[in-house]
């Protein structure tokens, strides 16, 4: 698995690196125009309306570029011609779609994580490590220390299996769309929507009303924190718990195509 993932860092990193610098140089750039006053100057209102725009069109491009590259690295390297020479290297199967997803998953946390602090940058918001101590004894004030504690690691598994889901999901749609003899491009598409309006109807159908009568049955006093941790606690793991079983449903089909039928184009 390292050695997949040193090849596709070195080849994110190249393109990433620039973009990411790009959209902190633009918030930067935002951060002091937008607090400039021109009057009735039009050109330089224009030229700070233009600055804006291009923040908010270079966040939406980013993210854009992140996924059209996890998706092309995935079809390119394993169903086209360059799988011949990513399937010859001396690693496992599960290690070069591990490798790969994991990757794809360091991408898109890291470039979350350069967007939010871009907007930061441009609130000019400061970090205060008093007033963030403040708030996490509030916390622990509200719901005890080991309810806390617990609360943070379920968002963020919640987190990182969510990713990892919108990472796999396209995998399996690629993987599926290879099995067509033809257009497999529009199969792989095809086969992406169905499988998204399959899911979001389960979800609608039976989960989300489930979740809600459960909710909604239950009286959580204000005055009990503890209830109401332990009532978002269920929550959390129910979601962390679909999110684990679908992304195992989307991973074991996703292998046997690659491992049982495929055919490189």
């Amino acid at each position: 698995m390292g050695k997949i993932m040193k090849y596709e860092f070195r080849s994110m990193f190249r393109l990433f690196i620039p973009l990411w610098l790009g959209i902190l140089a633009l918030s930067v750039v935002n951060r002091f125009t937008t607090r400039l006053s021109f009057g009735n100057d039009k050109f330089l209102n224009f030229i700070t309306g233009l600055a804006l725009f291009l923040y908010v069109l270079g966040i939406i491009a980013v993210v854009v570029v992140a996924y059209v590259y996890i998706v092309t690295r995935f079809y390119k390297g394993l169903l086209k011609e360059e799988g011949y020479l990513t399937f010859t290297l001396p690693v496992s199967l599960d290690s070069i779609i591990w490798g790969k997803a994991l990757t794809a998953w360091i991408l898109l946390t890291v470039t979350t994580l350069v967007c939010l602090f871009s907007v930061g940058i441009l609130l000019s918001v400061q970090l205060d490590w008093v007033m963030a101590v403040e708030f996490w004894n509030q916390l622990v004030a509200y719901f005890g220390t080991q309810q806390t504690v617990l609360l943070v690691i379920e968002l963020l598994l919640a987190a990182v299996f969510s990713l990892l889901y919108n990472i796999l999901l396209p995998y399996l749609s690629m993987a599926v769309g290879h099995l067509a003899q033809k257009h497999r491009v529009g199969a792989a598409v095809l086969a992406y929507v169905v499988i998204a309006t399959v899911l979001s109807t389960l979800y609608n159908t039976f989960l989300i009303p489930s979740l809600l009568e459960f909710a909604v049955g239950m009286e959580i006093p204000i005055t009990a924190p503890q209830v109401m941790a332990a009532w978002i606690s269920r929550g959390l793991w129910v979601y962390f718990a679909i999110c684990v079983v679908t992304c195992v449903l989307f991973y074991f089909p996703t292998r046997y195509i690659l491992s049982k039928k495929l055919n490189l184009e």
